[in-house]
């Protein structure tokens, strides 16, 4: 099942036209870990070091997946823009993208792995680290005490963190993370892909819970017509319902 062809190659296109802006691959080993906030993760603006995707300052956060090796460099985390432990004081703009690299979905198993996949996203419990606000439209908020940052928090953390927490799915073969702080117009560039992908993921979220199958109706129905597998999995739901 691949989704996501487009937004994959939309990624590849815009690290290479922004190389020039200080795009760098962060070492993290596997082996790194931080303490869990243990549920207690508030962060008041007074205790706030840096601040990630204020909705003044912009944000782009998603996830997408694929069965294509050669999309997926496993364990691999790159940031474009300043590191956290750099970044004290100030409030950036964030852009974060997840790519997966999967095995065995089909157009029955891909929207319950999907739901999986994205309730995991939010599951990070990190000392000192807060999600502050999430959106459906592919977008996060967060902040870094200053605390953890006197600790040494920083992208790599963050980073292995999210590629640990999915290795853990039986259907996850490997993880790369993109991270941009770099400036407002390069992570609302980010955010043009991330809607894409985010009308993919409607467009299945409706066909999931919606009985009615009239695509001339449907606002999605552009998108399906680009996606093959969308219409395979289309068809599995109206053959599974009988249509």
């Amino acid at each position: 099942m691949e989704l996501f062809s487009a937004q994959f190659r939309q990624i590849r296109e815009y690290l290479l036209q922004d190389r020039a802006m200080g795009l760098v691959e962060i070492p993290a080993p596997s082996n790194l870990e931080w303490p869990a906030g243990l549920g207690r993760n508030l962060i008041l603006s007074q205790d706030t070091a840096v601040e990630l995707g204020n909705p003044r300052e912009g944000s782009a956060s998603f996830l997408m997946w694929t069965e294509q090796a050669q999309e997926v460099r496993d364990g691999r985390i790159r940031l474009m823009g300043p590191d956290l432990p750099e970044s004290r004081g100030r409030s950036l703009p964030f852009g974060k993208v997840v790519m997966i690299r999967v095995r065995g979905f089909t157009p029955d198993n891909t929207y319950p792995r999907y739901r999986e996949m994205e309730a995991l996203r939010y599951e990070l419990d990190l000392k000192g680290y807060m999600l502050r606000a999430v959106s459906q439209y592919q977008r996060e908020w967060s902040r870094v005490s200053r605390e953890a940052l006197d600790q040494g928090f920083s992208f790599a953390v963050l980073g292995r963190a999210v590629i640990n927490g999915f290795h853990g799915l039986e259907y996850v073969i490997g993880v790369e993370v993109l991270f941009v702080t770099q400036a407002r117009e390069q992570v609302a560039t980010l955010a043009a892909i991330g809607d894409q992908a985010g009308r993919i993921i409607a467009a299945m979220n409706k066909m999931s819970v919606e009985i009615s199958f009239d695509c001339t109706a449907c606002e999605y129905n552009d998108v399906c017509g680009d996606v093959a597998d969308l219409r395979s999995m289309r068809k599995t739901m109206q053959t599974a319902v009988g249509v």
